[in-house]
């Protein structure tokens, strides 16, 4: 049986009930506080499966005319509205064809499910069934800042307040790489290590662009900055995104297009024989099997494989794609634009101990934390203006922001400094930052770290396209 739960509603939706924002109690709660429980969201779940699965999908994902329930689309068009005014609207519009039918409780088990699919925690008490207490929960796409980091909330408060205000406990080495003979690394924005550690870095072909160049782009360096070898001369014109995957595949994204060439990724082994090639020389458009400018590609444990596409602000697509272990197109998600969920120019992705994707969200200076269907689960401004970000196994958040600049215009991100911010991926808080080298960063578009990596033993690895080359952090003694 159709309903209409949130159909043409979800649009409709913030202007529906506006007045009943305005009469919250002082005691107010969000989305973010826990108003489920588990077991309700269980219950909601089976009466979803009976009387809303067939309009709006298995997955909340909307079939048709039916809009999601879940993901960035309900996000933003429930977002500053409380639960009151969504029950209502749930409960005075479906089922389709018997609308109010199904009884209070089962209205709030359903909205508990739903709740639970848009990545709420759950509590320890139920969604109420009562409209006037519903209507003290607001619903926030985004974490609210009192909420974002827990009991940590006050560093994460202090990071917003004085973003460039950590120690810096780390000693910078330019010169730990040893090119060969007659070589000098150029720009880069991509650097990883292997299960050997093993440095790896995408380099520009001693310059800024490998566009009719000899030389290989993608260099291996030995634990001690030694080099080991080079290949993929003549495959790329601009090597952008890198990762190592947990097989030890190096994966390279070409973010430019033209003439036949560019606008893919490439995965190689070791020895430097392509393994996997993911889009279409020269595509230059964003669909299934092309991409318009990939800029970053992440590899999970299980192969599953993330691309970010889309590099040029206010053009283009600004979207998540995801492909199977095989490289089969499973799904994209993602538009441009400055609201919840929506991207713009998506820059870098990186992925805690538990499945979930942070994307850095470079022009809107945040990171869009996601699951892994492309659910928005949380967003971060306090590391700053994102170009690259790596997490590590004990998930500590490596955050490189090379753009900020003071002016209006490109970069325009007053009161942070450019450089790269340690902290946490669990609870959000910034415990050191690494100041940029660059003495007039106002003058340039670009400057210091821009693709990020570390080993076990912390020790960070910033890719540059100003300075050029990959400078080297350690930790002073």
């Amino acid at each position: 049986m159709r309903l209409r739960t949130i159909l043409g509603g979800l649009a409709a939706g913030a202007a529906m009930m506006a007045v009943a924002g305005a009469t919250l109690a002082q005691d107010a709660r969000s989305v973010w506080d826990g108003v489920y429980t588990t077991a309700q969201a269980a219950r909601g779940e089976a009466a979803y499966a009976q009387n809303c699965g067939f309009c709006h999908g298995a997955n909340l994902a909307g079939t048709g005319e039916a809009k999601p329930l879940a993901g960035p689309e309900f996000l933003s068009s429930w977002n500053g509205l409380t639960m009151g005014d969504l029950f209502e609207r749930t409960r005075t519009t479906m089922p389709l064809e018997r609308p109010g039918t199904l009884g209070r409780e089962a209205y709030a088990d359903i909205l508990a499910y739903v709740l639970k699919s848009n990545g709420f925690p759950a509590g320890e008490v139920e969604l109420d069934r009562r409209t006037e207490m519903l209507a003290a929960v607001r619903i926030d796409a985004f974490r609210p800042s009192a909420a974002l980091t827990g009991t940590a909330s006050p560093a994460a408060a202090t990071a917003a307040v004085a973003p460039n205000s950590q120690p810096n406990p780390y000693a910078t080495d330019l010169g730990f790489f040893k090119p060969p003979a007659g070589r000098t690394l150029g720009s880069s924005s991509g650097v990883a290590i292997d299960s050997r550690g093993h440095i790896w870095i995408a380099d520009r072909c001693g310059a800024n662009s490998c566009a009719g160049s000899s030389l290989d782009p993608i260099l291996e360096f030995d634990a001690q900055g030694r080099f080991v070898q080079g290949f993929g001369a003549g495959m790329f014109l601009f090597p952008h995104g890198m990762t190592v995957d947990s097989k030890d595949r190096i994966w390279v994204t070409d973010q430019q297009s033209k003439d036949g060439k560019g606008a893919q990724v490439f995965a190689f082994d070791r020895t430097g024989k392509v393994v996997m090639t993911l889009g279409k020389p020269g595509g230059g458009v964003a669909g299934p099997d092309t991409f318009a400018e990939p800029t970053a590609v992440l590899v999970t444990k299980d192969g599953t494989i993330f691309v970010a596409d889309g590099h040029s602000n206010g053009k283009g697509p600004a979207r998540i794609v995801k492909f199977d272990a095989g490289g089969r197109f499973l799904k994209t998600w993602g538009e441009r634009g400055p609201g919840p969920g929506q991207l713009e120019v998506p820059h870098t992705l990186g992925m805690d101990s538990k499945g979930r994707l942070f994307v850095g969200d470079r022009w809107n200076d945040r990171i869009q934390i996601y699951d892994q269907e492309g659910r928005l689960l949380d967003s971060w401004t306090q590391f700053s203006r994102p170009s690259g970000l790596y997490i590590d196994r004990n998930d500590v958040l490596y955050v490189a922001d090379s753009e900020s600049r003071t002016p209006q215009g490109y970069g325009h991100h007053p009161g942070w400094a450019r450089g790269i911010r340690v902290g946490s991926a669990r609870d959000g808080v910034v415990t050191a930052f690494i100041p940029d080298t660059e003495s007039n960063p106002d003058k340039t578009a670009t400057s210091g770290a821009e693709g990020i990596w570390a080993d076990p033993q912390g020790v960070i690895y910033g890719a540059q396209v100003l300075q050029k080359g990959v400078a080297r952090y350690v930790r002073k003694p």
